[in-house]
């Protein structure tokens, strides 16, 4: 049994912890022995259980996608992530890796699910990884920022205007995102933007010029006449 309480007050030989509601208090005796409870305590900078969670969630779509089962995916996981970044042998066990570096790992899985075309539920992410960059990884795998959803459609958040040649739009001056045809995109049309990204808890991001170019919204050639027209105006 596992749960995150916060420490209330403490003295030479007591503390006080407030538990979450709905935590089952008479479930917790049942479990002590002669009365004794064993706690566990875990520094703030390591493995957080949300990420843990996500991890095996993310590992779980994988199996029910691939037909592998989940023991041997993990390993699988692990030893692709050793071998993309160089890092030693390690364990998701508590206290074991930083939570940066769980951060990282979560957002290496998703971008090899994205990479092989695995379908995975979208599970509010940025709670356990670096926001800008696991929207960066949907962006750039034009997944949809709500539900995931490949071959989605890059959106401007700031109005571009209708009728305006987008040729001549500076996209280094715009955050983006990504939204599905079918559903998300037509609904931030209907609602409007600010709506739209208070209900989904969004956060677009701004791209730098090689993104840009990458992402094909603007080419070499416009990046470089707006350089050009800029340096002659200073």
């Amino acid at each position: 049994m596992e749960f995150q309480g916060k420490l209330k007050s403490y003295g030479s030989n007591h503390m006080t912890i407030d538990i979450p509601e709905g935590f089952d208090i008479q479930e917790i005796r049942r479990k002590t022995l002669d009365g004794m409870l064993a706690v566990d305590f875990y520094e703030k900078a390591k493995i957080t259980a949300e990420q843990r969670k996500l991890i095996f969630a993310l590992v779980g779509d994988i199996c029910q996608h691939t037909g592998y089962p989940d023991d041997e995916m993990h390993i699988k996981m692990k030893y692709y992530f050793m071998a993309e970044t160089g890092c030693e042998v390690f364990s998701l066990a508590r206290n074991k890796v930083t939570k940066e570096f769980a951060a990282t790992y979560i957002e290496f899985i998703i971008e090899w699910c994205l990479k092989e075309n695995i379908p995975f539920m979208y599970r509010e992410y940025h709670l356990s990884a670096d926001i800008n960059r696991t929207l960066f990884i949907y962006l750039k795998y034009r997944a949809c920022f709500v539900c995931g959803k490949k071959n989605s459609q890059i959106a401007h958040v700031e109005t571009v205007g209708s009728g305006r040649n987008r040729n001549k739009i500076d996209h280094r001056n715009h955050h983006f995102m990504c939204l599905c045809g079918e559903k998300h995109h037509p609904e931030q049309h209907n609602i409007g933007i600010d709506t739209f990204m208070k209900k989904h808890h969004l956060a677009p991001i701004k791209l730098d010029e090689q993104t840009i170019i990458s992402l094909g919204l603007m080419s070499k050639k416009q990046l470089y006449e707006l350089n050009k027209e800029e340096i002659s105006n200073v």
